[in-house]
């Protein structure tokens, strides 16, 4: 399960509070939530401090994120190694 909690929102940015696993069940939701922002402008910060799983698909979508309008924040170790290897393990 994937929990999207939105902490902050202002004019211009949102934070958004990530609990759980980004998984194929749970990826196209957090794509769809980043991209409503995304439409609005605003640049989306994702606190990623508690996510504990991501698999193939969440890594897919999370890289396919503009990188200038989206920024992951506090991600475990694991998750940064694998958005940096693809997801391949």
């Amino acid at each position: 399960m994937l929990k999207i909690t939105k902490t902050h929102e202002s004019g211009s940015d949102v934070l958004l509070k990530l609990e759980g696993k980004i998984t194929a069940q749970w990826a196209d939701l957090l794509d769809g939530e980043c991209r409503s922002f995304l439409r609005q402008k605003k640049t989306v910060y994702l606190d990623c401090s508690h996510v504990d799983f991501i698999d193939q698909r969440g890594v897919e979508v999370v890289k396919n994120f503009p990188s200038t309008q989206v920024t992951l924040m506090s991600a475990p170790g694991f998750v940064t190694e694998l958005l940096q290897i693809g997801g391949q393990s």
